[in-house]
């Protein structure tokens, strides 16, 4: 819940991308039309990240916590894993599986916000 009413932020985003895409983007100027469509596509993803924002730090804290990484913020243990990595704490096939599937799961949620069409290829 917001302190602020409506348009939410997310109704903002939407709306303005809706303008580029119906009004912008249909004029005969080949340049801004290409422009508004590349603004049309950040307002996306930003509409997607700050949508999925919360589920998405929840879903990191738990896999970094299955992990072993408690302590400190999500950023921190972050490079901390990352560093483990580096340092061969993952060789084991365990270890090497769990790494894995973490990595995996973070890139298919980055793209997701990105760039959803790509996961439906």
């Amino acid at each position: 819940m917001s302190l602020h009413d409506r348009p939410t932020v997310t109704e903002i985003l939407a709306a303005v991308r809706g303008y580029l895409n119906d009004e912008v983007a249909k004029t005969s100027d080949r340049r801004a039309r290409f422009r508004a469509l590349i603004a049309a596509n950040v307002l996306g993803i930003a509409e997607r990240e700050l949508l999925s924002a919360d589920e998405d730090a929840r879903f990191e804290d738990e896999r970094l916590r299955t992990l072993g990484y408690v302590e400190g913020a999500a950023a921190e243990r972050r490079r901390r894993l990352c560093a483990d990595i580096r340092s061969g704490k993952f060789d084991s096939p365990e270890r090497f599986v769990a790494g894995f599937a973490y990595a995996s799961e973070m890139v298919a949620r980055k793209l997701a916000v990105s760039n959803p069409r790509y996961l439906k290829r």
